[in-house]
């Protein structure tokens, strides 16, 4: 058995490297993660806020394992975050042990100290296999969120009822890039989401958003072949006040992602999440002509959006949770 490295350069190794992922994740009843071209091309870019690469562990021409890692380039810096995925007919006989004390030979080297990583669960009770395996390799749980899903599309009458504008907040919408009058306002909230977003104990840097790294952002989906829908609220001296956000990709059309949905603090208690999610599904369903399953995460302690997601029909399906490994 031997270590290699993937990078994305050889497309034959990488094709193997992703098909092993990919069917680790496929045993979840709803699968969710990036397909093949979307992760080739974090792979082989250049992009300012991260650099991803993989390691495998074969046997000849059999791949008993990878992982996966991000390495951050601007905030947490001081973190690599790690995906273990082995072949189901290799498990417990060492392989996901061999690759995280290689992952963590390449953090050690390139001065990071700490690892982390998320573990999927059952819906109730979050533990699992990985769970499991985390914990007996000195990972500590750090923070939960609840994987709830919504089979699509709602019914015309469904949104008719959801429907419930906010007076004295317009309604803006785009796809695939934020217009330049509402660009610096959008990176603002963008970064104050990551500060705001429930993270229980993890030890990681909240996102500063610039407009610069907005739009590159933006192209980096384009891309990965991938596509969004946008809807804010703006308030009547000109304050973009809420914002939601959801998406998927053209390789995997039965499978859509609701993203971001924020709400200044000085705004909440006015239903502003449901009055900026419901024009956003009906955007969203004007182009969708297959069923879908939309994905969704967010901390249990995070109760105002919980229950938003509950009304809008969305259900729990898994626990994901992030645990952290100190070097």
């Amino acid at each position: 058995m031997q270590i290699v490295t993937v990078d994305g350069r050889d497309r034959a190794t990488f094709e193997q490297f992703f098909e092993l992922r990919d069917a680790v994740r496929r045993e979840s009843e709803f699968p969710a993660g990036l397909g093949l071209e979307e992760s080739l091309v974090l792979f082989t870019g250049e992009h300012s806020a991260m650099r991803v690469d993989g390691l495998g562990l074969v046997d000849g021409d059999t791949w008993l394992g990878i992982a996966w890692l991000d390495w951050w380039l601007q905030e947490n810096t001081h973190v690599v975050e790690v995906e273990l995925a082995v072949a189901a007919q290799y498990r417990r006989t060492g392989v996901g042990s061999r690759l995280l004390e290689a992952v963590a030979e390449l953090a050690r080297k390139d001065g990071r100290r700490l690892l982390s990583g998320s573990a999927l669960g059952d819906a109730t009770t979050g533990e699992s296999a990985g769970t499991a395996f985390a914990a007996a390799r000195g990972f500590v749980r750090k923070h939960v969120d609840l994987h709830q899903v919504l089979e699509l599309p709602l019914s015309a009458e469904r949104l008719d009822e959801l429907d419930q504008p906010v007076a004295g907040y317009e309604i803006i919408q785009w796809r695939e890039h934020a217009p330049e009058e509402w660009l610096e306002q959008f990176a603002e909230a963008l970064s104050a989401m990551t500060v705001d977003v429930p993270t229980g104990e993890l030890d990681h840097d909240p996102i500063t958003w610039t407009t610069e790294r907005v739009r590159e952002a933006e192209a980096l989906r384009i891309k990965q072949g991938r596509f969004s829908f946008t809807t804010v609220a703006v308030d009547a001296d000109g304050q973009l006040a809420a914002y939601t956000q959801m998406g998927g990709s053209a390789a995997n059309p039965d499978r859509l992602y609701q993203w971001d949905t924020f709400v200044r603090p000085e705004h909440r208690g006015r239903r502003l999440g449901m009055a900026v999610k419901v024009p956003n599904f009906r955007a969203l369903q004007a182009e969708l002509d297959h069923p879908a399953v939309l994905h969704t995460w967010n901390a249990p302690t995070n109760t105002p959006m919980i229950a938003v997601n509950v009304h809008l029909g969305f259900r729990p399906v898994a626990q994901r949770t992030d645990w952290e490994l100190e070097l």
